[in-house]
């Protein structure tokens, strides 16, 4: 099985879809639909596209079968998926890798400078 290292840096699909799965177990379709919605729609890959890389991200060991089954009213082939412990390492590891990109990228001016927080809210008077 590969270390979290060995898998970086990730594809914005793959990363997107560690993102989708962080808070829970989620099925092909709401992977698609949450994809979509971290990414405000910049990410927006078809459902062939979609169910290779998970199951590449299953091969992986990055994402697992979820224990969860479709209830009544859904569809009953509907596959459930969840991160594994490596998966969030490597998403993790990714987003660190990503804040590095962007503070090279500050550093030549090729990114705006990062907000600085206004002390509103927190107690001042």
């Amino acid at each position: 099985m590969p270390t979290t290292y060995d898998l970086l840096p990730l594809t914005p699909l793959s990363h997107a879809v560690l993102l989708a799965l962080a808070e829970g177990e989620l099925h092909g379709y709401a992977i698609l639909q949450e994809v979509e919605r971290l990414t405000d729609g910049a990410v927006r890959p078809g459902t062939g596209t979609l169910y290779a890389a998970l199951q590449r991200m299953l091969s992986e060991g990055v994402i697992e079968d979820g224990g969860r089954t479709p209830g009544p009213e859904e569809d009953q082939r509907r596959r459930y998926y969840g991160i594994t412990s490596l998966g969030r390492e490597v998403a993790r590891a990714e987003a660190r890798r990503l804040e590095r990109v962007l503070e090279v990228a500050r550093e030549k001016r090729l990114a705006p400078a990062a907000a600085q927080p206004s002390g509103r809210g927190r107690g001042r008077a």
